[in-house]
């Protein structure tokens, strides 16, 4: 190359970084008025559809999208003007930062569908699938710090760090905070179990034998539980209580258990079966009892005083207040066919005498 061309190779030079900034960014105009365009139609598209997973695709995507825009441009522009002007400090950063950039909208996009799945799953109404809404929020939690982890770990390793030591100090200081924090991990623990395993929900009417505890459940946290005893008091539970005591919850069961004894006068036992006949048929005819269930009206034993008529049944209602309406009816249905068979009780002071073999009052 002679001295007569040398100014024009270096004019073509400044020429070509200039034109290659200008078609990048007009490049990367073009896509984004590609992906505005693309989404503006998914948008007019779910208006006319029942599903509108094109709308929410919008809402996740497009700020992120924007913002990797401008990373992609400016560390363009600095990329070739660091190779025009000879800075090597940009080199050494350009592809770091821009990938960094993409990782942290990727993970962006990730925690923004993550809250879209979240909020749809708990306003669904009428589904099959019901979905606890405690149990969701911690799901969510979990997966938001495993995308925020993730993405922590990649950026770390675009960046140029080994991030063994790093995993294994992590590892020994989790190891170290477990040991004197135990107490507070099997809470925290035991309340994730709550809400994966779901033995109760909030709501529930629930009974702890040991603890001599029976009330509503009130909030399942990290690491305490509420629960409002009868006496309208709350009571707090350390969560890891519930991984080694016997839980009762009263608001699953299908059906209330009535179990009766009543004694009976000798000198009526001729007509034990005529009654124990007639108290099967008008027992079985009561609309809230179960007939598919085992229905016992029996004699089942010789007292002292009397004899002993068995009455064994089940009912449909499961509310104490239902329940104790139910056996009302029962008792007075028992004591009407009593009287209409001219049975008698083993002595003038004797009542009829029971025991409710239910959990919960």
């Amino acid at each position: 190359m002679d001295a007569t061309t040398l100014p024009h190779a270096f004019c073509l030079e400044d020429r070509l970084w200039f034109l290659e900034m200008i078609i990048g960014i007009v490049v990367l105009v073009a896509l984004n008025f590609l992906f505005k365009r693309v989404v503006k139609h998914m948008r007019h598209r779910a208006l006319s559809t029942t599903s509108c997973w094109q709308e929410k695709l919008d809402h996740i995507l497009y700020i992120p999208f924007q913002i990797l825009m401008w990373i992609l441009g400016s560390t363009l522009v600095f990329e070739i003007l660091g190779r025009r002007f000879d800075v090597s400090f940009f080199e050494g950063y350009i592809d770091a930062f821009r990938s960094t950039g993409l990782v942290v909208c990727l993970a962006w996009a990730l925690l923004r569908w993550k809250a879209v799945l979240q909020r749809e799953w708990l306003n669904k109404e009428g589904k099959l699938l019901q979905i606890d809404r405690g149990f969701a929020q911690v799901i969510g939690k979990i997966v938001s710090i495993m995308i925020i982890v993730i993405a922590a770990m990649v950026v770390l390793g675009v960046w140029g760090l080994n991030i063994g030591p790093l995993i294994a100090f992590g590892g020994i200081g989790a190891a170290a905070v477990g040991f004197s924090a135990k107490d507070v991990l099997a809470n925290f623990f035991g309340g994730l179990m709550l809400h994966i395993n779901r033995p109760f929900i909030v709501g529930d009417c629930i009974l702890l034998p040991e603890q001599n505890l029976e009330g509503y459940v009130e909030e399942i946290g990290w690491n305490l539980t509420t629960v409002r005893d009868k006496d309208k008091r709350p009571v707090y539970l350390p969560n890891s209580t519930f991984s080694n005591v016997l839980v009762i919850n009263a608001a699953r069961m299908t059906h209330r258990h009535i179990k009766e004894t009543i004694s009976i006068a000798y000198e009526d036992f001729p007509k034990i079966a005529f009654l124990v006949e007639a108290l099967k048929d008008k027992i079985s005819s009561h609309p809230d009892i179960d007939t598919h269930l085992p229905l016992l009206v029996v004699l089942n034993g010789l007292g002292e005083s009397g004899l002993n008529l068995f009455v064994d049944v089940y009912t449909l209602q499961t509310r104490y207040n239902q329940f104790l309406r139910v056996k009302h009816e029962i008792l007075m249905l028992i004591y009407k066919e009593m009287t209409k068979a001219e049975v008698r009780f083993s002595s003038p002071n004797m009542v009829i005498t029971g025991q409710i073999k239910t959990f919960i009052s």
